[in-house]
């Protein structure tokens, strides 16, 4: 089956949705956000991440296409705006719409995060909302636990910190699916791997150790939040790669130490020896400036550089 990035059911239970968001500009960005929609054979249905605030109004249409709205459960795989923002446009829905109030879910480490999101500014702005807004009312997860949708279908829980200490992933058995947000790394275009240590909150240990509980599970379907799902033998080789990127990336911090401060240089680095297959796509390098940002950033602190 191979990679699966299109909007559509790719198994019995489980959807992709592509939260097309808007830009700065108000132009719809496609492949940037992933959410994951799984309904049972009862109809029971849940909602893995939201997407940011303008992507849910794409989210919202298309769950009503697919039959699953009003939609119950909502699961959270960490606190950060583009996987969370979008829980305030679809508690407007179920508002306006008088229905009964989804059910969210989140690590029981996400709770103050997900409270006080003024965090997220360590990260670029959302694109087309200026203000994070806080969400309350999520009831927390432990690592382990298992949420039941209806009487025969769970998910398990599996703590995957790294990327962000409250970062969870969801193991659907029955499917051999997991759902595993940002915890393992980002494939932006075709084979564009980008490294994922893209915030102060980046753990290099605690993500090594989340791949590795990767590798130990019995899985057909790898569904990431940027973007999309991986199936067979590109499962491997894609958690191989993210080891390899951000290895890349930080052995490029250690050869030029005396540059860390020079983020142009950096990037112009990475772009013209990382990335030189995709130079005839700039846009792509601008997008990347951001994440080199937060990569160096995070490199600067382990290595207590100021």
């Amino acid at each position: 089956m191979g990679y699966i990035y299109k909007t559509g059911k790719f198994n019995d239970n489980t959807w992709l949705i592509d939260a097309i968001y808007l830009n700065k500009e108000g132009i719809q960005s496609r492949n940037g956000h992933a959410t994951y929609l799984i309904q049972t054979e009862s109809g029971a249905n849940c909602l893995i991440n939201s997407g940011s605030r303008s992507g849910a109004s794409t989210v919202y249409e298309t769950l009503k296409k697919f039959g699953a709205w009003p939609l119950q459960k909502l699961i959270l795989t960490h606190s950060h705006w583009d996987h969370t923002q979008g829980v305030i446009t679809l508690r407007e829905k179920v508002e306006e719409e008088g229905l009964a109030p989804i059910e969210i879910f989140a690590s029981e480490k996400a709770i103050p995060n997900l409270e006080d999101q003024s965090y997220n500014v360590c990260f670029e702005d959302e694109p087309y909302y200026s203000d994070y807004l806080n969400i309350e009312g999520v009831s927390p997860l432990k690592d382990k636990e298992k949420l039941f949708l209806d009487d025969d279908f769970y998910l398990e829980i599996i703590e995957t910190p790294g990327h962000m200490p409250d970062h969870i992933s969801i193991f659907d058995e029955k499917n051999k699916c997991a759902f595993v947000g940002d915890a393992p790394g980002m494939r932006w275009f075709t084979n564009f791997f980008v490294c994922n240590a893209n915030s102060v909150y980046w753990q290099e240990k605690d993500y090594l150790e989340s791949i590795e509980k990767m590798r130990s599970l019995d899985l057909d379907y790898l569904c990431i939040a940027h973007f999309g799902v991986f199936t067979d033998s590109d499962i491997k080789r894609f958690l191989d790669n993210s080891v390899s990127m951000y290895n890349t990336w930080m052995d490029i911090f250690n050869q030029n130490n005396e540059k860390l401060n020079d983020l142009k240089f950096l990037l112009d680095l990475i772009w013209d020896t990382v990335y030189k297959d995709f130079s005839s796509m700039p846009v792509l390098k601008i997008s990347l400036e951001s994440v080199v940002k937060n990569a160096l950033n995070y490199y600067k602190g382990l290595q207590n550089i100021n």
